[in-house]
């Protein structure tokens, strides 16, 4: 029986809190058990990092994660493709700095291999 649209959004939610989970741990290898191998992240400032420049970011990322959290988050699915799009929010710090909060519209693309959905691409802009 195919997985209904409410079942997906909530596995890709819950895919999404253990990204973000790793993220916080700056855990690469947990991170990438839910990269596609293709995988792509880019920013409105044209940068852009295949799946291993982003996991090598994420594990040197020279600050202390205190908090990571997403809201306003929605899951949309087309078959095989599911897209979230919200806002993550952050609160770090660096060495001997006080904590500092950040926000970052972003949209994550999904698709589904071999019966698990993986991230294809992440796409974040800072907001103010």
């Amino acid at each position: 029986m195919p997985t209904s649209i409410n079942e997906t959004a909530d596995q890709i939610l819950e895919i999404e809190r253990s990204i973000m989970s790793a993220i916080k741990a700056k855990d690469a290898t947990a991170l990438a058990s839910f990269l596609t191998d293709e995988f792509i992240y880019r920013t409105h400032f044209g940068a852009e990092a295949d799946k291993e420049q982003f996991l090598q970011s994420i594990a040197s990322f020279p600050v202390e994660v205190l908090s990571l959290r997403g809201e306003e988050l929605r899951v949309d699915v087309f078959g095989e493709v599911a897209i979230l799009t919200g806002v993550q929010r952050a609160e770090a710090r660096l060495p001997d700095h006080d904590p500092e909060e950040s926000a970052v519209a972003f949209t994550d693309v999904f698709v589904l291999r071999e019966g698990r959905w993986l991230m294809a691409l992440a796409y974040g802009v800072e907001l103010p």
